[in-house]
């Protein structure tokens, strides 16, 4: 049972590895930036990851419900 356990998190952290990395690529091609190359688009989607998760701890608030909120705030917000 616990090996299927941590399969479906396993899983279910790709999942939101693969969305926070099309967002990044998404936002710096709005940006005109360049893009960086796998590994380090990798270590950054990472990273943004584990914050969201850090802020859904602390706020008390499911890790969907904070991404929710926060891809609201970024699409609604302008391109600079």
């Amino acid at each position: 049972m616990k090996k299927l356990v941590n399969s479906l998190f396993d899983h279910l952290r790709q999942s939101e590895l693969r969305l926070v990395k099309s967002i990044l690529r998404w936002k710096l091609q709005q940006e005109n930036s360049p893009l960086p190359n796998d590994g380090e688009l990798n270590m950054a989607a990472s990273q943004l990851l584990d914050e969201a998760r850090e802020i859904a701890r602390k706020r008390g608030k499911k890790l969907l419900d904070v991404l929710k909120e926060e891809a609201k705030e970024f699409f609604n917000s302008k391109p600079s």
